[in-house]
């Protein structure tokens, strides 16, 4: 539907719109407030500018330091690498210095704790552990060289794993096989 508007246009109803401007004294307050406002915010960008001023001198500063010192950092990285690598030696030399003489002393004490009528075929030493195989005419031969062992302040914790009656050149005799620990710096258990 269509409106159409029939009244002349005097007699159509005007709005006033009315616009006050405020007064001088009102306005006073509030540009003092602004121009502290701005006053405050624009000190603390000028502090701020000259706090990243600074910051970026000593940051450069110590990237000049940085670089004269480079060659002497990586002298002292190269010196500790190499002092690292030279204990690593020294420990090994004092490791195998410590066990050089260790099997002459294993196999003297198995010399001397060796009962008559029994013989060994083989010794196998692993770290601590020691492996001993032989022949003895009795089992009271292999008793005793275990009790033997036991008493020396070389061997500790020595078991029987094997002892089997065999024939040797038409002879009954008994292979064992015993194993202990090797202890050099501990006392007889």
């Amino acid at each position: 539907m269509i409106r159409i508007n029939l009244l002349p246009r005097e007699e159509k109803a005007h709005r006033e719109v009315s616009f006050n401007l405020p007064k001088v004294g009102d306005l006073v307050l509030p540009i003092v407030v602004m121009v502290i406002a701005g006053l405050v915010m624009t000190g603390t960008v000028l502090a701020q500018r000259s706090r990243i001023t600074e910051l970026k001198r000593q940051i450069a500063e110590i990237d000049e330091e940085s670089r004269k010192l480079a060659p002497q950092i990586a002298r002292v990285n190269r010196l500790a690498q190499e002092r690292a690598e030279l204990d690593l030696r020294l420990g090994i030399i004092t490791k195998l210095e410590r066990g050089r003489s260790l099997s002459v002393r294993v196999l003297d004490e198995l010399a001397n704790t060796l009962p008559d009528h029994t013989w060994l075929t083989g010794s196998n030493q692993e770290g601590e552990a020691l492996s001993i195989e032989g022949f003895s005419l009795s089992n009271l031969a292999i008793s005793d060289l275990m009790s033997r062992l036991e008493r020396s302040p070389l061997f500790s914790g020595v078991e029987l794993e094997v002892a089997e009656r065999s024939q040797i050149s038409g002879k009954f005799a008994v292979k064992f096989r015993l194993t202990c620990r090797i202890t050099p710096d501990e006392p007889a258990q």
